[in-house]
């Protein structure tokens, strides 16, 4: 059996920024889409959420979704996360269907099978995507106490030629939700370059940082 892994492995240099937000490690903080953990790597304590559960147990997450919190009200001091992007990432192709020269790094590929139905990582960028991820913004706003920090990794990606404006997407229905954007980082950092489209990639990710 092959080896499970997790093909979204964020750029290390987001963590030290992640770092000068978040509250020190007595604070209770939650990542709702844990993917690969890595939040664990400044803030050993905090809480992970993971939808999957093979990339779960690779990082120590509970089993949950994150449209459906297991968790109290005002709850969390922060929560930090990198939600799915809307991207080829989502594509689910089967062997036969693809052009064997181009290396695939894919949710459902890595994981060897379907994807649960209400994980992102196998949405494309449309209405299925955007009505999951206010679900998920909701309940975040939920269990966030006021004054707390909420810390958006996001990035936009090219489609056809056309930049996607994910993250405006994003930061417009966290300020709908209820939330109040603080500052937005343009972060230069080293993009996946799989596929046809491997040398059309926007050159940064954004970490946007909202009070509630």
């Amino acid at each position: 059996m092959s080896k499970i892994e997790h093909p979204a492995k964020y750029s290390d240099v987001l963590l030290p920024i992640f770092d000068r937000y978040l509250p020190d490690g007595n604070h209770k903080i939650l990542d709702p889409f844990a993917g690969t953990g890595k939040l664990k790597q400044i803030r050993p304590n905090c809480t992970l959420l993971e939808i999957e559960p093979e990339w779960a147990a690779l990082c120590g997450a509970i089993v949950g979704d994150a449209t459906a919190l297991p968790f109290e009200d005002a709850y969390f001091d922060a929560i930090c996360t990198s939600p799915t992007y809307g991207n080829r990432m989502a594509d689910s192709f089967q062997d036969h269907q693809v052009d064997k020269k181009y290396k695939r790094n894919t949710y459902r590929h890595t994981l060897g099978r379907k994807l649960s139905d209400n994980n992102s990582g196998g949405m494309q960028w449309g209405e299925r995507y955007k009505t999951l991820h206010l679900m998920a913004w909701r309940e975040c706003f939920r269990v966030l106490k006021n004054g707390g920090i909420f810390i958006l990794n996001i990035s936009d990606h090219i489609r056809n030629g056309k930049i996607i404006e994910v993250t405006k997407w994003h930061i417009s229905t966290l300020a709908e939700v209820g939330f109040i954007e603080k500052e937005h980082i343009k972060c230069e950092t080293k993009r996946q370059r799989f596929g046809q489209n491997g040398s059309l990639r926007v050159g940064y990710e954004s970490i946007v940082v909202f009070g509630k």
